[in-house]
């Protein structure tokens, strides 16, 4: 499946341990994660807490492996569910999900969630949604999982 890139961006809050999300989305994903980009930006928050803004950029293979890797990843249930919602998450080329930044570090297990403190993952499909829907599609049947 061709995909021009995928983006991970993450923010850590004063109050969270950065290491401990970086390390449960590479226990997670595995040593795909090596192949990214990897950038760190201090913020400042409204109130003047300290953000960490942390952004994987895998581009090309990378962003191929990394997104099978991320689709293996997910329970079947979540993948119905994207399948279902595909067409809000797609602007333009690009694919927006999110992932339960919680489970993610308690669990080491990526979930699909649909609000705030989340991991954001943008695919840019490189004009190719419909080779990543049927992914998707294979997955949910059974065929990959």
């Amino acid at each position: 499946m061709k995909i021009g890139s995928v983006m991970f961006l993450i923010f850590s809050y004063q109050t969270e341990n950065k290491e401990r999300i970086k390390e449960a989305l590479w226990k997670t994903l595995g040593n795909v994660i090596s192949e990214a980009q990897v950038e760190e930006v201090v913020l400042q928050g409204h109130y003047g807490d300290v953000i960490t803004e942390i952004k994987y950029m895998f581009k090309g293979k990378a962003g191929e492996h990394v997104l099978n890797a991320l689709i293996s990843k997910l329970d079947k249930s979540d993948v119905i569910y994207l399948l279902s919602t595909l067409q809000d998450r797609v602007d333009g080329s690009k694919i927006h999900l999110r992932l339960d930044k919680q489970v993610l570090v308690a669990m080491n297990k990526l979930a699909i969630k649909d609000g705030d403190d989340v991991v954001k993952v943008v695919i840019n499909t490189a004009g190719n949604v419909t080779g990543i829907k049927e992914e998707l599609k294979k997955v949910a049947s059974g065929d990959l999982h």
